[in-house]
């Protein structure tokens, strides 16, 4: 009869551990589902900016391509070093798919870096502005399940971004020719590798999403003021790319290297990807930045009264 009590017991405990479980999944499901609705506007906008941003590159290039090539050459060389840096020119041939690309590429990467802060911020500051943290507080789920939930929908807007680039991206190939078949813009531009090169910006598109989402959420939540920390999260890519100019200048001084650690646009460099190389310590750098910064929004997200006074 004891036994049997027993049993009884471990079975309703195992039966409402399961029940609490799929309530919190639930929730959490939930969560995602309503941050996604939140941030279905801005990225709404973002993809068609980078559809249209891509289409009118590649017609450009296809006018570019269809010219004479020497003179881009010349007309670039002819630019100042701190011009070519400034706009991202610095070292790239732009009468080669790959270099003109690269360019592009590094202005997607600043509409990228900027987004992923908005998301990041967003994540973690939108109920603290909205003073309705207390309504998630309520739901059978821990904080840490809470910004978990907030981060996982803040990530599949990521994918979408870089995705819709490279879609974007790989649709306009056919519009420059078929370099493959020995013909058009690729049998003389480099457009043999175009699919293979749009693909590697699209990853390190990514990978940049990702850094400047990890200093965006710490920096949000680390501050006192809602709006400091938004302020910092977006300095930090006017930082990154003001160092990233300098390195371009000084790329074959010592010292640039401190420039480069500055910008995480720069962990990797355009030729770098172009070329399908990545430099492991940078690369090691950037994992450290994201890992150390999501891990700190976590501590400072259990830990702080979110709720305004």
């Amino acid at each position: 009869m004891s036994a049997n009590t027993v049993n009884t017991s471990n079975t309703s405990g195992a039966g409402a551990s399961v029940s609490a479980s799929a309530t919190g999944l639930t929730a959490m499901i939930a969560m995602i589902i309503r941050e996604l609705q939140a941030n279905i506007k801005p990225l709404l906008v973002w993809s068609l900016t980078i559809i249209l941003f891509n289409i009118a590159g590649m017609m450009k290039f296809e006018g570019i391509a269809a010219g004479d090539t020497e003179a881009v050459r010349q007309l670039t060389e002819a630019f100042p070093k701190v011009a070519l840096a400034v706009m991202g020119i610095s070292g790239l041939d732009m009468s080669t798919f790959a270099g003109y690309y690269a360019v592009l590429e590094f202005y997607v990467g600043i509409m990228a870096a900027v987004y992923a802060v908005a998301l990041a911020r967003n994540a973690v500051l939108r109920e603290m502005v909205d003073g309705t943290y207390e309504f998630l507080f309520v739901r059978p789920v821990s904080r840490s399940r809470i910004l978990t939930a907030k981060f996982v929908a803040a990530l599949i807007d990521a994918i979408v971004f870089a995705a819709v680039n490279l879609v974007s991206s790989l649709a306009c190939l056919p519009m420059l020719g078929n370099g493959s078949a020995g013909g058009g813009v690729g049998a003389e531009h480099g457009l043999d590798d175009g699919a293979a090169v749009i693909w590697r910006f699209s990853l390190w598109l990514f990978v940049m999403m990702l850094v400047f989402g990890a200093i965006g959420a710490c920096a949000s939540l680390a501050s006192s003021v809602p709006s400091r920390g938004a302020a910092v999260g977006n300095g930090s890519v006017i930082v990154a790319y003001g160092a990233g100019v300098v390195y371009d200048m000084f790329a074959d001084h010592d010292a640039s290297v401190v420039a480069r650690i500055l910008s995480p646009f720069r962990y990797v460099t355009p030729d770098e990807v172009i070329n399908g190389h990545v430099p492991v310590p940078f690369a090691i750098l950037a994992a450290l930045i994201v890992i150390a910064g999501f891990t700190a929004t976590y501590i400072i997200f259990n830990k702080r009264d979110l709720v305004p006074r």
